[in-house]
């Protein structure tokens, strides 16, 4: 009953831009240790598996090393991705910054006094 509820929570909770994930997801290198260990795939091929998988590292205790480690792994990618949506969201985008980093480093765009 406890696993039922904390499953519906967590669905309830995701967000909606999380339905826009493009399957098959591959879990970061940090976690791949510990997704053998416990029996998860380290390709989620559906949204089932990945939530399946998020609950299973909610709910594992933080005292274990390995467990820390894919925790921040996991962040990093979440925060990776967040990122590369926004910029994809702005009118420049990463072109636009890249273009824009090659502008500043090109000598010829230096004011000479």
């Amino acid at each position: 009953m406890r696993f039922r509820t904390a499953a519906l929570a967590l669905v309830i909770a995701t967000p909606v831009a999380a339905e826009s994930v493009q399957f098959p997801i591959t879990i970061p290198q940090e976690c791949i240790e510990l997704a053998q260990r416990e029996g998860v795939p380290t390709v989620l091929e559906n949204r089932m598996q990945a939530t399946k998988a998020k609950l299973k590292l909610a709910q594992m205790k933080n005292s274990d090393h390995l467990v820390r480690e894919c925790r921040a792994a996991v962040h990093r990618a979440q925060q990776a991705a967040a990122q590369a949506t926004s910029s994809t969201k702005s009118p420049t985008g990463l072109q636009g910054g890249f273009e824009a980093g090659i502008q500043a480093s090109d000598p010829r765009n230096h004011i000479q006094p």
